[in-house]
């Protein structure tokens, strides 16, 4: 990572968490499926969209099928598997 400078434009995606948080710069590894923030592999959360099932007698919630890629202020609103997605990420690269 290297500091925030004013001129920086174009070229690859940068963290946003990185950027506000901590004024230095990380390329994005993951763009969140909620808001649409690029995001490196430290600030990635891994989880996915679930339905409510209506039965008789016995509510459930239903997995929907394929992993979602969650920034820290989405991933309340669905539901998160593991603490980081990093090991995955950082796999794939």
């Amino acid at each position: 990572m290297r500091p925030v400078r004013g001129d920086d434009r174009g070229g690859p995606v940068r963290c946003f968490d990185c950027a506000s948080e901590t004024a230095m710069v990380a390329e994005a590894a993951a763009v969140c499926a909620g808001c649409g923030a690029g995001l490196c592999v430290e600030h990635t959360l891994q989880g996915h969209e679930a339905e409510p099932v209506m039965t008789v007698g016995n509510p459930s919630v239903r997995r929907l099928p394929g992993r979602r890629l969650f920034c820290q202020a989405c991933a309340g609103a669905y539901v998160v598997e593991r603490a980081a997605a990093g090991a995955a990420l950082a796999a794939a690269r």
